[in-house]
């Protein structure tokens, strides 16, 4: 591995963080900071969605769908495994594994398959397919995926969804 992969990863690793530190302060403008201006993000059964600005516009109202402003609500992502691999010098694939954790306890797991771009000084993300795998019953955050039904890695609604649906 070479210092400038070095420095990469850290700046895409820097990247993913930041944006879960945008959605767990619910600090939505920031995620300006993360997307390239022509990113493409896909959130499951949800479609897809181009720019930064159609992807705050969509992510505001479904935090407060799923009660991220109410009182007593809070969500943290915390990440765990994170795969970098360079398909360009300019360009990287990412897998991120989360666990988000509410004031439920755990409340849902899943994915980030990300793919990044270098942009100035910058890596951003220029596509994200969030997948949710699993969540709690009373996930909040199933509330606003609608029919975006969490999935376990062999494609089945999970055994407590499908009991609490």
């Amino acid at each position: 591995m070479t210092l400038e992969e070095m420095l990469a990863r850290e700046a895409i690793r820097y990247t993913i963080a930041l944006y879960n530190r945008a959605s767990d302060t619910a600090d939505y403008e920031l995620h300006h900071q993360v997307f390239h201006p022509d990113a493409l993000f896909e959130v499951q059964g949800q479609g897809a969605l181009q720019g930064p600005d159609a992807i705050i516009a969509m992510l505001l109202p479904a935090a407060r769908r799923r009660g991220a402003f109410d009182p007593g609500n809070f969500q943290r992502h915390n990440l765990t495994t994170t795969m970098i691999d360079f398909t360009a010098p300019d360009r990287a694939t990412a897998t991120t594994y989360i666990i988000v954790v509410t004031e439920l306890g755990i409340d849902h797991a899943g994915r980030y398959d990300d793919e990044f771009v270098a942009h100035g000084d910058r890596w951003l993300i220029a596509r994200r397919r969030a997948t949710m795998e699993w969540s709690r019953p009373d996930s909040r955050f199933v509330r606003w995926l609608g029919n975006g039904r969490p999935v376990d890695t062999a494609g089945d609604a999970t055994e407590a969804y499908k009991n609490s649906a």
